[in-house]
């Protein structure tokens, strides 16, 4: 691929992207379980709860709960309002028109801004990692580092082209990988481009290595390219996806969000044991909601991530809020949170409404 194919294929990502960012806000379909929910008899208790949603495997258990009738049970009426990105829910938090956002981690910048508070870590959000040729001179030098193996050495990766998205979690999967070798950003150069149109830049001959997100590096590995180190070995970080609510609905519906956990969680931890129930689950979601996902692909996002159980809660090791904390930082240095708002983000960490809602306790990260 020439330098002429790749300026075009930039472009078409900033196209995608504009398009992708049009209509912050969304309602629910009038076909839709969230548009009936408040026909439920059991549901007039309580006002309505605005939930903003994306196709990630995060939302599967509050579509889950609301279609097994949890929500209703205990006297919720919910609404879903589907978005295409954790951005989109961003906005509709800031602007009052949800009252809670279910998404990953995007959802770091409404705890930055002080406006929300975080309710619960859902699912944990890997397969990512810096992939590269099978025949990359990366590959001639090899490490054991936080229990994995990482590729590479200060020389053979100083000087090469990395594709990717600045911001992002794959860039501190990056920054991480850089690290360890004793270098920077600066010591690369690093190609900012849009999700997908990275894959197709960098299958085509483009780059000598790209910082990638699933479902890409499912596909990636199907293809024969090698992994030279796997975000959770090279940040030492368990990335989250995660629950909020603006603060206002923390400080006057308490009780609802109490319920709206003991629902979601009841469906969590069904769906996290049976392997096919989430399969099917979240195939259908995901369709439903416009995310093409391939069955391998979901086979690979299960083995990939898992939810976040009461088990897991209370492993050691576990700490709430720990993964928003550690990627605020990344992001202070990055430029996009100012440091004055660092911290917002531990004070956001709420995590007695998921206590309660399960009657458990775990450590929190501060």
């Amino acid at each position: 691929m020439k330098k002429r194919t790749l300026a075009i294929l930039l472009c078409l990502a900033l196209a995608a992207g504009m398009l992708a960012g049009c209509g912050s806000t969304a309602a629910p379909a009038a076909d839709s379980p969230a548009a009936s929910a408040a026909d439920s008899s059991a549901a007039k208790e309580y006002g309505v709860l605005k939930v903003g949603m994306m196709p990630f495997g995060v939302c599967v258990p509050a579509q889950y709960a609301y279609e097994q009738g949890y929500f209703s049970e205990l006297g919720l009426n919910v609404e879903f309002y589907q978005f295409a990105n954790g951005a989109g829910i961003n906005e509709a938090l800031a602007a009052q028109e949800v009252d809670i956002g279910v998404s990953g981690l995007a959802m770091i910048f409404s705890l930055a801004s002080g406006t929300c508070k975080m309710l619960a870590d859902a699912t944990t959000s890997s397969a990512m990692g810096v992939y590269v040729r099978p025949d990359s001179p990366i590959l001639e030098n090899s490490q054991e580092i936080n229990g994995g193996t990482v590729y590479g050495s200060a020389d053979t990766i100083k000087g090469i082209t990395v594709l990717g998205q600045t911001g992002t979690s794959s860039q501190y999967n990056l920054d991480g990988w850089l690290g360890i070798f004793g270098l920077t950003e600066e010591d690369i150069d690093f190609v900012n481009i849009g999700l997908g149109t990275d894959m197709t830049a960098f299958v085509s001959g483009e780059g000598d290595a790209i910082a990638a997100s699933r479902p890409y590096t499912f596909q990636l590995e199907e293809q024969g390219y090698v992994l030279a180190g796997n975000f959770e070995e090279t940040t030492d970080t368990t990335l989250m996806d995660v629950i909020v609510a603006r603060n206002e609905v923390v400080e006057n519906r308490r009780e609802e969000l109490v319920l709206f956990m003991k629902a979601y969680e009841k469906a969590l931890e069904e769906i996290a044991a049976d392997d096919e129930l989430r399969f099917n689950e979240s195939m259908t979601y995901f369709k439903e909601n416009g995310r093409d996902y391939s069955e391998n692909d979901m086979r690979g996002e299960m083995n990939a991530n898992k939810y976040v159980t009461k088990e897991y809660m209370q492993a050691d090791g576990y700490k709430f809020g720990n993964a928003m904390i550690k990627i605020g930082q990344f992001y202070s240095d990055c430029g996009q949170i100012e440091e004055a708002n660092l911290p917002n983000i531990a004070a956001s960490l709420d995590p007695s409404i998921l206590q309660e809602a399960l009657g458990i306790s775990f450590d929190v990260a501060g």
